[in-house]
């Protein structure tokens, strides 16, 4: 039967779609047709259409590669990236190089429609294909992480209830009084459930700090954020003297049977490191107002967020995610390899990624 590569149309072709990806990430990956729709056909960086490819043999999706274009910020230039995602091949057409193939139409689409270059985070199963294609690879990702109730841990490895709620609530209770006593006094904090236009000001501000990072203007982080239909998000906004100097937006789940948030942005002066240990006591004062067990937070080694991470009470993850070799692929000559290669020139955080998207 004869094979064809098309663009998603999500009338035609969304429940192969779906079928496929369930098959290759399991029952839990998300299957909102909505949240496609946002993701792929009302992306606003997007040229001539959503960069999400098919592999059809009649009407069914054997394959799968596909592009989510935005900005990245690099030594002062902005350039068209686009994230590499959904590599899927169905089981039954296995070793018929349709991995490879769907890679080089991404590519190959991706510079039609001018982007500078693709990244991801490849995954173990996808990284070594990469290497194969001579993909480089630019870092392997840090995730950390501040536990802030210990009660699940606790009955864990105690196995007495009553024990472990009491020794929780002796934890609980001496570490908030710690943070209140670190808490910057001259720094408020304004929670919010969008993303406002003002972190427009944050970004111009400190964008000229950082060496490689996903621009975070308000065109992204409205679209990335409030305009997601599946997904509710909180914005966390420090602000001195009535204005902005840094921001997170959470996303806060149910992770292993604890409640818990993900800093999927984490945005600041990178070398100020005041107001990082403000922002990451921002995060942890929300966690214990509102019952969470841990905050997780992405960073790169740029500026001195990793630094005031771990004296601020966050541990890098025993386990590195899931998803955690960043490789990249040059597509024009406005940027070269060596700008965006090492784990030092980069601000990347939760939100960078297919992990966030549950893809």
């Amino acid at each position: 039967m004869e094979r064809e590569i098309v663009r998603l149309d999500m009338d035609r072709d969304f429940a192969s779609f779906e079928e496929l990806s369930i098959i290759s990430f399991g029952e839990a990956t998300n299957s909102k047709k909505e949240m496609y729709e946002w993701l792929f056909d009302k992306n606003p960086y997007n040229k001539s259409g959503n960069m999400m490819y098919l592999l059809k043999e009649g009407d069914k999706v054997i394959g799968c590669d596909g592009l989510l274009p935005n900005e990245l910020y690099v030594n002062g230039k902005t350039l068209l990236t686009a994230h590499s995602v959904k590599s899927m091949t169905h089981p039954d057409y296995k070793r018929q190089g349709i991995f490879r193939k769907m890679t080089e139409n991404s590519c190959e689409r991706g510079k039609q429609d001018g982007v500078d270059v693709v990244i991801g985070l490849a995954n173990d199963q996808s990284y070594a294909a990469y290497q194969r294609f001579g993909w480089p690879t630019l870092f392997e990702k840090e995730v950390y992480v501040k536990p802030i109730l210990i009660n699940n841990i606790l009955k864990r490895r105690i196995k007495i209830g009553f024990l472990a709620e009491m020794v929780n609530s002796i934890y609980a209770a001496y570490m908030k009084n710690k943070l209140k006593r670190q808490m910057d006094k001259e720094i408020k904090f304004e929670i919010l459930n969008r993303v406002p236009e003002e972190v427009q000001i944050c970004w111009d501000k400190y964008k000229s700090k950082y060496n490689v990072l996903l621009a975070r203007d308000y065109k992204y982080l409205n679209y990335r954020y409030n305009e997601r239909p599946d997904i509710n998000y909180v914005t966390v906004l420090a602000k001195l003297n009535e204005e902005i100097i840094g921001f997170a937006i959470l996303h806060n789940a149910v992770a292993n049977g604890s409640k818990m948030t993900s800093a999927v942005e984490f945005f600041t002066d990178p070398a100020n490191e005041r107001y990082i240990k403000t922002l990451s006591n921002g995060i942890a004062k929300y966690c214990y107002d509102n019952g969470l067990e841990y905050a997780v937070i992405g960073t790169g080694l740029f500026g001195e967020y990793r630094n005031v991470l771990l004296k601020n009470g966050f541990m890098v993850t025993r386990k590195p995610p899931k998803n955690n070799m960043m490789i990249a692929h040059i597509l024009s000559e406005k940027v070269t390899i060596d700008e965006i290669t090492g784990h030092e020139k980069w601000h990347i955080t939760q939100g960078d990624g297919e992990t966030e998207l549950d893809l």
